[in-house]
């Protein structure tokens, strides 16, 4: 027979695995470094996509001023400019998702031990009353 402990327990082990678990089961794919660097990796590449856009988009509404300025410019000092504030930009970026990846992980790492701890209750709950059954 059941008892409430274990429908309790197990009733929060099904909404786990529906809602948190989905996402946290994909974490025992990687190794802490591999899925933190992916993630990295995805946030660089998304920084210097949006960044060439801003730039872009920077140029076209002062494009009436490059065009009066097109001789007289210093296009290194511009260059140097926009390479600062992109590498600033990164660099800061770089290091949010850093921590927040890791912090990520390690959270996800724990809520899965405790889910499996939670899952040796419930087996070991039931291997008990089987055995009090038998004997």
């Amino acid at each position: 027979m059941l008892s409430e402990e274990k429908i309790k327990l197990m009733t929060k082990l099904a909404v786990y695995e529906k809602h948190t678990g989905k996402k946290t089961m994909k974490l025992t794919k990687f190794f802490q470094m591999d899925y933190v660097g992916w993630n990295m990796l995805k946030t660089g590449i998304a920084i210097t996509i949006g960044y060439l856009f801003l730039v872009a988009a920077y140029i076209v509404y002062h494009l009436e001023a490059f065009i009066e300025e097109i001789y007289t410019m210093d296009y290194m000092a511009l260059v140097k400019e926009f390479t600062s504030k992109y590498v600033v930009l990164l660099v800061s970026y770089m290091a949010v998702t850093f921590l927040f990846y890791n912090i990520k992980y390690v959270q996800g790492m724990k809520s899965l031990k405790r889910y499996q701890k939670n899952l040796k209750r419930v087996g070991m709950d039931s291997e008990e009353s089987v055995r009090s059954r038998e004997g």
